[in-house]
């Protein structure tokens, strides 16, 4: 076995707590050196459960230990620019929670700040982590269904108004349904796709709740390469009404999965292939509708992104979401947020760093 890697983890409540921490703990080339959290609570009970003695409640207590190698950074987004330039500027590899930053201009400067650094940096955009996802992208790159024509992403829960909940307030979540779940609908349609988005519109709301953020977001992005994604996300709609669907549908067939936009790493993917040589006046259909289960191994996605990030610092790869990736997904969720104001397209144009 070789050598783990060191992490350190800023805000461990929350995220890092549920998902995060649980699945370090199994990674072969990671180990927790120290945790960061403002609750002296929150850092007892995990410090107690995972047997950590570094616990520190400001920043620079852990950013001040030479152990500590690479941090990951789980706060709510207003705090990602302090904390990432913090990170970088005392010579860490830093691996942030999506989204990149509050901003477009935010989200330059980290990722700037970065690239002059030097360091081993990416967003934690764990949805590529998924294996029903990666064999998805391999399908799609085999030319199994054709050319890409027409996708959606689909992501819902239910989440009312909480008193007090940064979640739900624009100063601390720059926004609501779009930054928190269709960061990652964006995020994971460029990845299969392999493509970049040339113009979006957005239709976006707060229209049942009373927080300041959206509760609502139906977007249209058109790609470079001329296929168009719909996505919907809305803290609107019941956990167990959504599906979680992910549709990919091209010239020769279609992968539809249900329930892998999630935390839990499960769902399902089917592949339907069809024929093509002629018209079909009747437009018949699969019975089912839904064609042949694909098969892959389930695996922990918190973990395989750990894995993957430790293994970058090591042998000095390519992340999976790079800053630069993720600067583009903030430049697209400004210009829907515009587009929905305006009532109009939004062009993204060149990505400028």
């Amino acid at each position: 076995m070789g050598r783990k890697v060191n992490w350190g983890i800023i805000a461990a409540g929350g995220i890092a707590r549920r998902r995060t921490l649980p699945a370090m703990k199994d990674v072969p080339n990671a180990v927790i050196t120290g945790i960061m959290d403002k609750n002296q609570n929150v850092l007892d009970e995990i410090s107690e459960e995972y047997k950590i003695t570094d616990t520190y409640t400001e920043e620079q207590e852990l950013l001040n230990n030479p152990q500590i190698e690479a941090v990951y950074v789980a706060s709510p987004v207003c705090f990602h620019k302090k904390q990432a330039l913090e990170v970088l500027h005392a010579g860490k590899s830093l691996l942030l929670e999506k989204p990149l930053a509050m901003n477009e201009e935010d989200a330059r400067e980290i990722v700037q700040t970065a690239l002059k650094k030097g360091q081993t940096a990416g967003v934690a955009m764990v949805m590529k982590h998924h294996p029903a996802h990666r064999k998805m992208k391999k399908l799609i790159e085999s030319g199994v269904i054709g050319d890409i024509v027409s996708c959606r992403a689909q992501l819902n829960c239910w989440f009312p108004d909480m008193e007090g909940n940064w979640r739900q307030k624009k100063a601390t979540a720059g926004g609501g349904a779009l930054v928190d779940m269709g960061t990652h609908c964006i995020d994971i349609l460029k990845y299969l796709l392999d493509d970049h988005v040339e113009w979006v519109f957005g239709d976006i709301g707060t229209r049942t709740f009373s927080y300041e953020v959206d509760d609502s977001a139906d977007c249209i992005l058109h790609m470079k390469k001329g296929a168009t994604c719909y996505i919907d996300v809305h803290f609107n709609i019941p956990d167990e009404a959504d599906k979680g669907m992910l549709e990919i549908y091209g010239t020769k067939g279609s992968l539809l999965a249900s329930g892998t936009i999630g935390q839990d790493g499960q769902g399902e993917v089917y592949l339907n292939q069809c024929a093509t040589e002629g018209y079909d006046s009747n437009q018949k259909r699969k019975e089912d509708g839904l064609g042949q289960k694909v098969d892959y191994e389930r695996e922990n996605i918190y973990g395989r992104q750990i894995e993957e990030f430790s293994k970058a610092i090591e042998e000095g790869l390519t992340v999976s979401t790079s800053f630069e990736d993720a600067f583009e997904t903030v430049k697209i969720i400004d210009a829907l947020y515009k587009s929905s104001k305006e009532s109009s397209v939004s062009i993204i144009g060149e990505i400028k760093i």
